[in-house]
């Protein structure tokens, strides 16, 4: 795999809506944890994630039957560029979780901006013998996906995927679970305990033309925000909010297997979204509501342990 962007030379300051205490820029050690990371290991999860949104692509309720035909031919045609497969692979279904509604996800101006913390076990439990993700997206549609990515009943690792970066780098992250020590929490919800980490995925207009990319960490020992990833390109803002299959879901359990069961709880504390109007000013973050997005079931055996819509969720099987 190749390292993660990280601009040197450029100083470092925050770049998005305001976030308590002082942070600290850990790009390059993030960077280098992933550098150092088994490629076969990234390889997979690269198939696996591209996999999963080709079927999302194929079935997203809002596009059209052109709209869903172009976007699944493209990462059909992504699939023989990176794997030289020409056959549709194995789909797969959303398994629960926060779409956003087609008016809210293009509801923003120079910046969107999603902040949400993980409900993410140490292994997922259960039957799990696949990759299980919990990820996001902040409705951009060149923004990036900051996720937990399970396989079987391995520790997790902490990855970060970019949909502006041209293929087939748009794994940007892939760090092992021991080293998000610092990261991981235990917080207190609906009377029981849960491991969390803390994230903030951001994308910010710049200045005209010039988008960037942005994940920040809650590092629980220093009681700060680490910046973790960044990268400036190129976009307008009509790119950033096109009908599209990207930057639709909240916080989501993403499956790759038809049933679940026994599994652990995973899910969603607190999200909240950001928006950045035409004149450059961030709004007060706000907690995900049901007018801005609704519950997708996909049936495959997670149950609601609990659901504040719609900002908090723990599912398990």
């Amino acid at each position: 795999m190749t390292a993660t962007y990280v601009d040197v030379s450029a100083p470092f300051r925050i770049i998005g809506p305001d976030m308590p205490g002082e942070p600290a820029d850990e790009r390059e050690k993030f960077a280098r944890i992933t550098t150092d990371y088994p490629d076969e290991k990234a390889e997979a999860l690269r198939w696996a994630f591209l996999q999963s949104r080709l079927r999302m692509a194929r079935t997203d309720p809002y596009m059209d039957l052109e709209d869903r035909d172009r976007m699944a031919s493209a990462l059909a045609e992504r699939f023989e560029q990176d794997f030289g497969v020409t056959e549709e692979p194995v789909p797969t279904r959303l398994g629960y979780g926060f779409l956003y509604y087609p008016t809210f996800k293009r509801d923003f101006a120079t910046g969107t901006a999603v902040g949400w913390d993980i409900i993410c076990p140490d292994t997922p439990g259960g039957n799990v013998n696949n990759f299980l993700y919990v990820t996001a997206t902040n409705r951009a549609v060149r923004g990036p996906e900051a996720f937990v990515a399970y396989f079987a009943q391995n520790a997790p690792s902490f990855c970060v995927w970019d949909w502006a970066q041209p293929a087939p780098d748009q794994l940007r992250l892939d760090v092992p679970w021991s080293s998000m020590v610092e990261y991981r929490r235990t917080v207190n919800a609906h009377g029981l305990s849960r491991q969390v980490i803390g994230v903030t995925n951001t994308t910010v207009e710049l200045s005209p033309g010039t988008w960037s990319n942005i994940v920040y960490l809650w590092n629980a020992v220093q009681n700060r925000h680490d910046l973790v990833y960044r990268f400036d390109y190129a976009a307008t803002l009509a790119q950033q909010t096109a009908m599209s299959t990207f930057g639709n879901w909240g916080p989501i359990v993403e499956n790759f297997q038809p049933a679940y069961s026994g599994t652990k709880p995973l899910g969603s504390l607190g999200t909240s979204i950001c928006t950045r109007d035409f004149g450059g000013n961030w709004g007060p973050w706000g907690l995900l509501t049901p007018n801005q997005s609704f519950v997708h079931d996909g049936h495959v055996g997670f149950r609601a342990e609990f659901l504040d819509p719609n900002y908090n969720f723990a599912v398990r099987s």
